[in-house]
């Protein structure tokens, strides 16, 4: 199998599907030695901030010297992103290896049970294998949807969890509560653990995250948000002080502050159970060097040109605070959404930033076209067009000179960081 082969092959598999409460994920893992359980994991789960959490999470222990599988989802630059040791992108080779290893498995689990994994549980099976087989001290592991449920809580055990900012996303899946969906996001807390949970939480979000670690024996850490104070030092650029600690932070935003004590609260809590020995230094550099693209991603100051994945209420809401702190104003904006997204709310809440708008196209079967989503913004931001292509309407901005916002979707970030940069 070559690498081309191996992406069709994932990219082929069903991508929502119920597959018997996972038996399919667990059948495949069975038969590839089950390596979850021959890993170190510390779990994530969120509405937003959890792959956030694990890049700066991960590359404080690479810091601290220990070899850190990263598992996130989606990617943006490539899909070896979603794999990677230290920093580096698992090799063509090497995916393309172990993932003829689990079609093997698939193929014979469709013929004797009649089970088809999706592709996010082919993906995860990959990321557990690829870990195990690199010999990894530590994996820091992002949930994909929810947390109960989801197919990453295979894994019988983890040295902590960390549970991010809960509010409504995926509501036709997790609930449309924010007690159901706490419900489900905290599934991933186990027996005995410590688990840290995101300090702005909402106040019923996190009475169900504290019963859920009541219930599992669990110690629950939740970061002192009086401990916590940003100094904003120049546009886009923030520092975090949290005991005793400065840090200038690679990710703009209040809630980027409420993200990184998460991070500092889950790298000492680390360093308490023994195991790994990481200091407040190895802290301050790891995360003052973590670099996440497309959250709030900025390529130039002059012009301002940002780049942001923020896709739902509560990221397209830090998105805003971080436009309002720095006083920015009258963008030229690209945007994306999908159906289930609440998007006219995401593009009210977006309008006093944006001067002119152009709506683009995203792959996906819940995506809204570009035409329609004109017509909805055009009741908040007069200048409301769709765009020629995504290429044309990043092209002209730059070439004009113009303050440009590209924001709705990841999908439209991965392709639209392409164009940004080979503009530049």
């Amino acid at each position: 199998m070559t690498y081309n082969e191996a992406l069709n092959y994932i990219h082929s598999r069903p991508r929502m599907k119920n597959t018997d409460n996972r038996r399919a994920m667990r059948l495949l893992l069975e038969m590839l030695g089950n390596p979850q359980d021959k890993l170190n994991i510390v779990h994530i789960a969120g509405t937003n901030g959890k792959g956030s959490c694990a890049k700066m999470l991960s590359n404080i222990l690479s810091c601290a010297g220990y070899k850190t599988g990263l598992n996130i989802s989606p990617f943006v630059i490539d899909f070896r992103e979603r794999f990677t040791i230290n920093g580096e992108f698992i090799s063509e080779d090497t995916l393309a290896q172990i993932t003829q290893r689990v079609k093997e498995k698939q193929e014979y689990i469709l013929e004797h049970y009649n089970l088809k994994l999706v592709e996010f549980e082919i993906v995860t099976a990959i990321a557990f294998c690829y870990f195990e087989q690199e010999n990894c001290d530590i994996v820091c592991l992002e949930v994909g949807i929810g947390g109960r449920e989801d197919s990453t809580n295979v894994i019988k055990s983890s040295l902590l969890s960390c549970i991010m900012n809960i509010s409504f996303d995926h509501t036709d899946m997790l609930g449309e509560t924010i007690e159901e969906i706490a419900y489900q996001k905290a599934g991933i807390i186990k027996p005995n653990q410590t688990v840290i949970a995101y300090p702005a939480m909402d106040t019923a979000a996190m009475a169900v995250v504290k019963a859920e670690a009541e219930k599992q024996g669990a110690a629950l850490v939740v970061p002192d948000m009086a401990q916590i104070s940003v100094k904003h030092k120049g546009m886009f650029c923030d520092v975090l002080c949290y005991k005793g600690m400065e840090i200038e932070q690679s990710f703009a935003g209040v809630h980027q502050s409420c993200n990184t004590s998460v991070v500092i609260e889950a790298a000492k809590a680390l360093d308490a159970g023994g195991c790994y020995k990481i200091t407040d230094a190895d802290i301050i550099k790891g995360i003052e060097q973590a670099k996440f693209p497309a959250r709030i991603e900025v390529f130039s100051r002059e012009p301002l040109i940002i780049l942001d994945g923020g896709h739902n209420i509560d990221g397209v809401s830090a998105l805003k605070n971080v436009l309002e702190t720095n006083g920015v104003k009258n963008l030229t904006a690209v945007w994306a959404s999908l159906s289930d997204k609440q998007p006219e709310k995401l593009i009210e809440m977006m309008s006093p930033y944006i001067a002119k708008l152009y709506t683009a196209d995203i792959f996906g079967s819940r995506a809204i076209p570009k035409a329609e989503l004109a017509q909805m913004a055009k009741k908040y931001i007069a200048h409301s067009t769709p765009a020629e292509s995504l290429e044309s309407a990043i092209k002209t901005a730059i070439k004009n000179g113009e303050n440009l916002l590209v924001f709705g979707s990841l999908y439209l970030a991965s392709d639209a960081r392409k164009i940004i940069e080979e503009n530049l």
